[in-house]
């Protein structure tokens, strides 16, 4: 079967979708977008993690339950955010080093 252009970008667009629902996208945007947030402040590199612990833990508390998809689904923002700095040089293993020091 030949598909046109449009018509294999609607296929993997809405196999994304189908696989990736709205609210995991979310997920990961925000802890991408929180993550990246480091690069004007190097204490919020770690904010990305830590809104997607806490916001699983509210959702424990107030739904009963703990969504691995949003967890894991943040917690790929965060690295594919960390991963983006680190290649990009506006982060460095040692400056990475030294936030930790700061955390611990």
């Amino acid at each position: 079967m030949h598909m046109t252009l449009l018509e294999r970008y609607r296929y993997y667009g809405e196999l994304i979708v189908n696989f990736f629902r709205w609210d995991l996208q979310l997920h990961f945007f925000w802890g991408f977008v929180l993550t990246l947030c480091g690069v004007y402040w190097p204490l919020l590199l770690l904010s990305g993690l830590i809104v997607t612990v806490v916001k699983e833990a509210l959702d424990v508390w107030s739904k009963g339950h703990w969504s691995w998809g949003d967890f894991w689904c943040g917690i790929g923002g965060c690295v594919l955010a960390f991963g983006f700095l680190l290649s990009v040089e506006l982060l460095s293993w040692d400056e990475w080093r030294t936030l930790l020091r700061i955390y611990s």
